[in-house]
């Protein structure tokens, strides 16, 4: 797959260059706050809450990591 951006604006240039590792970080972080929350501190419920706060934000702004990485 080739992607082919053009733009003078170097801001703009970042966001879209690192936008990848900024959506495997933040996948990785659910993933861990799920972790903490079924096998390390299942009677906290900070970590589910925390959870599903970051999922519902995510799926506010178009992204829904469980049907994409599914």
């Amino acid at each position: 797959m080739k992607y082919i951006m053009e733009t003078e604006d170097e801001t703009e240039f970042k966001l879209h260059y690192n936008g990848p590792a900024l959506y495997h970080s933040v996948w990785e972080f659910q993933k861990y706050l799920r972790d903490q929350w079924k096998y390390n501190d299942p009677e906290s419920k900070a970590w589910a809450t925390a959870a599903q706060e970051l999922n519902s934000i995510l799926i506010d702004n178009g992204i829904n990591m469980g049907e994409d990485y599914s």
